[in-house]
């Protein structure tokens, strides 16, 4: 298991402009990842070929896997995702299904996904369907064992599934088997008003049972990519925002690297 970031771990420096790719890059390589994963926060599908390459130079030189992440499962666009991932040498690439939240049935899923299947096999990429907003884990589990195939995973996130009512423990428990890539932010439950507000915290000190993720997905015979991500609200000013944002990165991958080597 590598460690690392997904861009979302730095969803406030990439919304404030303050990061493109090649400085998330080197920011992620300071704070110690071993992996980065760029998402659709910081899409890459309009840069020409040649950034592409010199973005996969970059992450080479500084010793960094590098992996991609979109929103959306139109065929076209799945396709095109696919055509950036050759030059950057990727080979997992990041799902989530829906860019709305949208219901969509299983069926239709399943037929978008075995339509790419073959371009998986040509290129070598791993497809990871994240369990965002739009399934249960189950659904998603039901539509991986339908699709059937090695170079099909699930990107396992334990709390996205709370949108479901679905604790952290039971999303474990059910995706683990089938998790090829894994992110990872915590966060509390509080009491408001009359509801609960569940908001981030720093890696370890919320309702994430973070030992325990790691144990269930090695038990489950799996090796996916640890990375980091966060739920961190906006602060009264930017500066406090930005600096927070870089401790709770630098936190969280020092605590994954301390639970992998005591592990």
């Amino acid at each position: 298991m590598a460690i690392g970031v997904s861009s979302y771990a730095y969803r406030w420096a990439v919304q404030l402009g303050r990061l493109d790719p090649f400085s998330l890059l080197d920011r992620s390589h300071k704070a110690g990842a071993e992996v980065v994963q760029i998402c659709e926060n910081l899409p890459l599908d309009r840069l020409p070929g040649k950034i592409l390459r010199d973005l996969a130079r970059e992450a080479t030189e500084l010793g960094l896997i590098l992996e991609i992440g979109i929103k959306g499962s139109h065929a076209e666009h799945l396709r095109h995702s696919l055509d950036i991932a050759r030059p950057l040498g990727v080979r997992l690439f990041r799902l989530v299904l829906t860019e709305d939240g949208g219901k969509t049935p299983l069926a239709e899923f399943e037929a978008i996904i075995k339509s790419i299947v073959p371009v998986l096999h040509a290129t070598g990429v791993t497809l990871a369907i994240e369990n965002h907003f739009e399934l249960h884990p189950a659904e998603l589990a039901q539509l991986i064992k339908a699709i059937n195939d090695p170079l099909v995973g699930v990107c396992l996130d334990p709390l996205n599934s709370l949108s479901r009512l679905v604790g952290p423990a039971e999303t474990i428990a059910i995706l683990a088997t089938l998790a090829v890539s894994v992110h990872i932010k915590d966060g509390r439950a509080m009491r408001q008003n009359t509801g609960f507000y569940i908001g981030g915290c720093p890696l370890g000190e919320g309702l994430l049972d973070v030992p325990g993720l790691l144990m269930a997905v090695r038990t489950a015979g799996q090796s996916p990519n640890l990375l980091v991500e966060s739920w961190m609200d906006r602060l009264d000013s930017e500066s406090a925002t930005l600096t927070q944002e870089e401790a709770w990165v630098s936190h969280g991958i020092a605590y994954l690297r301390q639970l992998s080597v005591n592990g």
